[in-house]
């Protein structure tokens, strides 16, 4: 009996604690009071839009396509002219074991905003002052809790950046965060831009939408893999299928390599806009979310409602009644998957896509597991997607030559 008590008062200790930590909303105010619009679910003729709503600045600020993030204070113990760098290091473990440094963009500031965070983490941060003489002097630190749904991205230089993570399917699991993302254009990102979007967020591959691109190489370093294609948008961007294929293909040959991928054009809202479209609707974003995850791009001053057209006969309100004659008209998911089927992209890519970024093999079972006869072994991937040589330990997906699949763990 005793036992018992000691165990419940330490976790009313636990809880007691956890409520004393401060909570931020990854989410800015428009983003949350746009989410929680239930206008869709009822007004389903593409008509009309209620973007326009919270895509007010009095109201909600002038960053709507910024995420909110934890403001963080200190006081410094030199003088400006002794300092060589101020880092902000930010964890997910109490030991700073694997963290991110961000830097301040003057030597002169006493705040900074952290921004970048996943959900419903628990973040442990420090700030650090670099004298010139080589001596780190820690200033300030402190912990917090994140919550949210959708993942803007922070980069300084570049508009309309966030995560396709985050969003539920009709699969009972979310995207996974950290693998894909959209944005407008980077030509103009700062050296700080790039340490946070490539660096820390580890982006590793770009497609570049535009076809009349001014970059050769990626803007974001020389070690990031980069092609450029000359996208479609909308009702004749959906039915470029060829050049589709080619755009999914290189994102998922770049997510196998274990490459985090950032898909963009100009704005981020058509070209991009329709290849994220196509690939939300495969992993099983229901309708409404993919009206919303278009409409998002408005916050980044270019006003995208649903009811855009581009042409009269070029608009975002063609493309879900052109999937669903890809049929069955019950389930949509299973639609943009036979579209992409059509465009001549292979099932075992479609399988892999959807394993990687959802962690499910089988949609219909839920179960991340496919036995197969072994045979010539052809590829060996780890959880995570990237390619090995040979199985290395933990959860392997082992591709044979035949195409079959199995899971084994080492």
């Amino acid at each position: 009996m005793r036992k018992v008590i000691f165990v419940t008062m330490a976790l009313c200790a636990s809880l007691l604690n956890a409520q004393d930590i401060e909570v931020v909303n990854i989410e800015n105010d428009a983003v949350q009071a746009y989410l929680a619009d239930d206008t869709y679910l009822y007004d389903t003729d593409y008509a009309t839009s209620v973007i326009s709503k919270y895509y007010d600045k009095t109201l909600y600020g002038n960053l709507l396509d910024k995420p909110r993030g934890k403001r963080v204070n200190w006081v410094s113990t030199t003088i400006t002219s002794k300092l060589s760098e101020i880092h902000i290091v930010v964890s997910e473990n109490a030991d700073y074991s694997n963290a991110v440094t961000h830097n301040t963009k003057s030597l002169g500031v006493r705040s900074y905003t952290i921004s970048n965070m996943l959900p419903d983490r628990h973040y442990y941060y420090k700030v650090e002052e670099v004298l010139l003489t080589g001596e780190v002097n820690e200033v300030a630190h402190g912990d917090f809790r994140t919550e949210g749904q959708l993942r803007m991205i922070n980069v300084d230089g570049a508009r309309n950046v966030r995560d396709l993570g985050g969003w539920p399917t009709q699969f009972n699991v979310p995207i996974r965060y950290e693998r894909l993302y959209r944005s407008a254009h980077l030509d103009e990102v700062t050296a700080t831009g790039i340490h946070d979007f490539a660096e820390n967020l580890n982006i590793g591959a770009e497609l570049d939408l535009r076809g009349d691109s001014p970059n050769v190489a990626s803007p974001l370093g020389d070690n990031v893999d980069f092609m450029v294609i000359s996208g479609g948008m909308y009702y004749s961007g959906i039915k470029m299928k060829e050049k589709n294929a080619i755009c999914l293909n290189w994102v998922i040959d770049r997510l196998r390599e274990g490459k985090n991928v950032d898909l963009h054009c100009l704005v981020g809202g058509d070209r991009a806009g329709l290849l994220a479209f196509l690939i939300e609707g495969v992993l099983g974003v229901e309708e409404i979310n993919l009206i919303r995850d278009y409409e998002l791009s408005t916050f980044s001053d270019r006003m995208r409602p649903r009811s855009y057209e581009k042409t009269t006969n070029d608009t975002f309100a063609q493309l879900v009644p052109y999937i669903y004659t890809h049929g069955p008209s019950y389930d949509l998911a299973k639609c943009f998957y036979n579209y992409w089927l059509d465009c001549g992209v292979s099932k075992e890519n479609l399988d892999y896509l959807r394993y990687v970024m959802l962690g499910i093999e089988d949609v219909n079972t839920g179960i991340v597991d496919v036995e197969a006869p072994s045979g010539k072994v052809a590829a060996v991937y780890d959880i995570n997607g990237v390619r090995h040589s040979s199985p290395v330990k933990g959860i392997n997906i082992i591709v044979n030559a035949d195409g079959s699949v199995k899971k084994i763990v080492k």
